[in-house]
């Protein structure tokens, strides 16, 4: 059984290989971000950003950095005879993508060019990402990548990847290849 962990920065194209081995390998998925929102919801009635960083932060406060690594793994313990693999994306810190490589799993770092991810944030228009302008895009990165919380850096996943995708196209199918070749799925 495999478990990939994917990491990256926003709109890296994470959710269209998280997509692609679900529905073309057998995998079950799991996204850390759909984990906060999930308690954000259901404790504070919200999903806007700063719900989900204060939500985000008392996980780990309470049950330590990986905690979300440690929850999706066991969402995935309770299905997994019916799947292949697992899939968990959305990583924020380091200790939720150790949390999947000390289970046996590999960590996918995702890239993609700054000026499309933005555009392609636009495009997806998710209730905390609406009405951002570029300017407030880099700076939430920024925030995400250690300036506010060292424990809260999603660039510093890369360091512990086992493999890296550059994510240059908007060709979903020319990206997918890049995928299949990188984690020799073909």
């Amino acid at each position: 059984m495999k478990i990939i962990g994917l990491a990256g920065t926003h709109a890296s194209g994470k959710d269209t290989i998280a997509d692609y081995l679900v529905k073309n390998h057998g995998y079950y998925h799991v996204s850390t971000g759909d984990i906060i929102r999930d308690v954000a919801l259901h404790k504070y009635g919200s999903v806007e950003r700063p719900v989900l960083y204060k939500t985000a932060n008392e996980i780990r406060t309470n049950h330590g950095h990986g905690a979300t690594g440690h929850m999706a793994l066991d969402k995935f313990d309770e299905v997994k005879d019916k799947y292949k693999g697992l899939v968990v994306s959305g990583f924020r810190a380091i200790a939720e993508a150790q949390a999947v490589k000390d289970k046996g799993g590999v960590i996918v770092f995702v890239d993609a060019p700054e000026r499309m991810r933005f555009e392609r944030l636009k495009e997806r228009a998710r209730v905390e990402e609406g009405g951002l302008s570029f300017e407030e895009f880099k700076k939430r990165e920024s925030a995400e990548n250690g300036s506010i919380d060292p424990a809260f850096d999603i660039s510093a996943i890369k360091s512990i990847s086992d493999y890296e995708i550059f994510n240059k196209t908007n060709n979903k199918a020319e990206f997918i290849k890049d995928v299949e070749k990188t984690l020799g799925l073909i």
